[in-house]
């Protein structure tokens, strides 16, 4: 987002949510999975126990990498993913998440919860139609990578990894279904991807939901003309990816 800086060593960036920080920061001080590297915190000083940001600013440790080229190397992206979700699989679901408050979090709560949604006529009409086919999900929910697809990172011998985390407690397809439908809305990947990333029987439904829970972020920023990036013609682009998940 324009935010981070880095000396080569470490890497500085804002902090939001101050809890969200902390929790990720523990996950990645405890971290032994293998198969994918994550950002090693650094604690400032004279911190009291447990915080891991000061005056608004948290710091990791700079990771090797490069980012993936997402028209030849999505396969690395599930891959990741993949491994990802299976370390993280065992965690708790994060308090946090009930009282966090940002687009995202509004964006989730529209797709999950029946949050009622904001934004133009466009907007409201797309995510009028996919609400009208939301249905139960019986997947278990776990803790997710809500953005892993433009947060992988590849360097030559070396595990890929996983940054960024915005956390989620949801069922496990719905990162990769946010994955998907971001690669074929944003990235020009072809509509063929959401059946090669398919995963289980609530697939479908996890492709409504993540649907809805862009166009739900979209219609929040959209509320208070806030639009910007890739969102500004977020509505046309998503317009036949709505279409084709809705004919699945």
């Amino acid at each position: 987002m324009g935010h981070a800086w880095t000396d080569g060593r470490l890497v500085v960036k804002p902090v939001g949510c101050v809890p969200e920080h902390d929790w990720v920061c523990d996950v990645y001080a405890a971290w032994d999975g293998e198969g994918v590297r994550v950002p090693e915190p650094v604690r400032p000083q004279l911190r009291e126990a447990g915080c891991w940001s000061t005056d608004g600013w948290g710091a990791h440790v700079f990771l090797r990498g490069r980012d993936v080229d997402l028209r030849r190397e999505l396969a690395t992206v599930r891959h990741a993913s993949d491994v990802f979700h299976h370390s993280v699989k065992g965690l708790p679901r994060p308090e946090f998440i009930d009282s966090r408050d940002d687009p995202w979090a509004f964006g989730d709560r529209l797709a999950w919860e029946g949050a009622e949604p904001e934004g133009d006529d466009e907007t409201l009409a797309l995510i009028g139609r996919l609400r009208g086919h939301l249905a139960p999900v019986s997947t278990p929910a776990q803790v997710i990578h809500g953005d892993i697809l433009p947060n992988v990172l590849v360097a030559d011998g070396l595990p890929p990894a996983v940054i960024d985390w915005p956390p989620y407690f949801r069922p496990v397809g719905m990162a990769n279904a946010i994955a998907s439908t971001d690669a074929v809305t944003f990235q020009g990947a072809p509509l063929g991807l959401l059946d090669e990333w398919a995963t289980g029987d609530d697939w479908s439904q996890l492709l409504v939901r993540a649907l809805l829970y862009r166009l739900g972020t979209t219609g929040f920023f959209a509320s208070r003309n806030r639009l910007m990036g890739s969102l500004v013609d977020h509505v046309e682009r998503v317009r036949p990816v709505v279409d084709a998940v809705l004919s699945r």
